[in-house]
């Protein structure tokens, strides 16, 4: 297994961690102040990093501009489409049809920057991707039509506009690193215009929120930002600059089938038996992927 296929899988457990401690921060603070909370965190973990490692290497403005549309496309349309459709389908569908992200990056990674995958690997790929559906579909013993509300269709075109927007922001991110950028000081630029544009919607009037903050609120959604966008995002960019946008994706999207053992950890319930046969299927995508086949 190369190091960058495992940056691609610590990448996606160091999500499911974030994810495990977001929930109740994005109830109280709402989206797009939690989200502002969480880049404005994972900005200056980054930039401390940064600054440490002294990679102060400006990019050219052509990577500056790709990164910024893949920080616009990511953080900004692909969230605003996610909870959009999360509203209208409820947690485990609006997960179920995001999880197809994956399967577009590929897609799109074969159309526009002519990347090809093995037929070995293309299998891999659909394994992780119907492993992870399985995984949350049957995590717990509820139906998934009761978490549904209002317009179940609008909620699907929600989910997947959201899904094909973070496969696209990917894709755009996918030259930037293979030229060769540091993948701290990439996640810091991304960081950085997806704040901007985080603050700018926050003042209006229909973004605002309305719950006090105190103090422990605003340290889950920091330490989940800086888990998820800080530390998994690096990963993710550092895999990127030398594995294909398909592989990165898969890899990086197996966060529900980690989040199993963690939620039976922090919960005390098991997960449905379904739910882990999910898990053995993505598990044997990982594989199929990581193989020298």
């Amino acid at each position: 297994m190369m190091l960058h296929d495992l940056a691609a899988l610590a990448a996606a457990f160091s999500i499911a961690v974030s994810n495990i401690i977001a929930p109740s921060a994005v109830r109280q603070l709402g989206p797009v102040r939690f989200n502002a909370i969480r880049l404005a965190a994972a900005l200056l973990s980054m930039l401390a990093l940064v600054t440490l490692r002294g990679h102060w290497a400006a990019p050219p403005g052509d990577q500056l501009l790709m990164l910024a549309a893949s920080s616009l496309l990511g953080v900004v349309v692909a969230d605003s489409c996610f909870y959009a459709a999360l509203a209208r389908l409820g947690p485990r569908l609006t997960a179920v049809v995001y999880a197809s992200w994956a399967a577009f990056a590929a897609v799109l990674g074969y159309l526009l920057l002519g990347e090809t995958l093995s037929t070995i690997k293309m299998t891999g790929v659909g394994c992780i991707v119907s492993g992870v559906w399985v995984a949350i579909v049957f995590r717990q013993p509820v139906a998934v039509a009761q978490e549904a509300h209002g317009s179940v269709g609008a909620g699907l075109l929600f989910g997947l506009a959201a899904a094909l927007f973070a496969a696209a922001a990917v894709l755009m991110a996918r030259p930037v690193m293979a030229a060769g950028l540091d993948p701290a000081l990439a996640t810091s630029i991304r960081a950085a215009i997806g704040l901007a544009a985080l603050v700018a919607l926050s003042v209006m009037p229909r973004f605002r929120s309305s719950f006090a903050v105190d103090r422990s609120v605003v340290m889950r959604s920091a330490l989940s930002g800086v888990l998820g966008m800080g530390v998994g995002m690096t990963l993710v960019l550092f895999a990127l600059t030398s594995r294909p946008v398909g592989i990165v994706s898969s890899l990086s999207s197996t966060t529900p089938v980690m989040i199993l053992p963690l939620l039976w950890w922090s919960t005390g319930l098991r997960p449905a038996p379904a739910a882990w046969l999910g898990a053995v299927l993505a598990v044997s995508g990982v594989v199929a992927i990581t193989s020298g086949f």
